[in-house]
Order: C-alpha cells, then structure tokens, then sequence
C-alpha cells in the first residue's frame, strides 16, 4: 500500500469509526464531499494545515492519532509534519538549536539524552 492509500485510508477510517458519512465530516471541516472523497482516495494530498486540523478536530482524534495523521501527512508530501514546521516557525531558537546539533554532529544516542531530560 502506498503512502498515498495510507494517509487518505486513515482518515477514512476515522471517519467511518466514528460513524459520519463523507457528507458530514465534510461540512462539519467545511469542504466539498468531493474534495474529501479526494483526500480519502488519496488523489488530492495536500489539504492546509487548517483543513488538517479541522480534520483531526471534528474526527476527535487522540494525541497519537494527531500525531499520525502529521507524519503520514508529511511521508505523502515528502515534507515534515505540520505541527513540526509550525513549531519551528514560532520559535527561532529551535533552527539555532538544530544548526549547532549539526555542526557538533549530535548523533542518535545523543538526541536520546536530550529527549531523555525533556521527559524526566
């Protein structure tokens, strides 16, 4: 199954676990039917970052659903997640941070200490 089937097939999924017809999400997110039998089928893949929230908001979907539907979104779109980008965007410190992770060569054991303290 393609990235493109995965993405479109999660939010129907969702859509049909919550027992709402393609019409309904479709008003509720405010767009066409057709535009969402579009995204589901996975021939239209990148819908704004408000449409996505919409999305995740009127399908009432959990932190790690949330979080799945932005990388599934950002896998399709060869781009990274949503949430990433917007987060990065609000706080320049964050591209400062990265630029000296990798001037230092900060590896994947290293990155662990980091998330590591962040949840402690």
């Amino acid at each position: 199954m393609t990235d493109k089937a995965v993405f479109g097939q999660f939010i129907s999924e969702k859509r049909i676990q919550r027992s709402m017809t393609i019409k309904e999400l479709a008003i509720r997110v405010n767009i066409s039917a057709p535009y969402l039998c579009q995204l589901e089928n996975g021939d239209r893949l990148k819908p704004s970052f408000e449409i996505l929230e919409r999305l995740i908001n009127q399908l009432n979907l959990d932190n790690d659903e949330r979080y799945a539907v932005y990388d599934l979104y950002a896998s399709v779109n060869d781009t990274i997640s949503p949430d990433i980008e917007k987060y990065i965007k609000e706080n320049a410190i964050i591209t400062k941070l990265l630029r000296i992770a990798i001037q230092n060569k900060v590896n994947e054991a290293e990155w662990q200490d980091i998330i590591d303290q962040l949840t402690k």
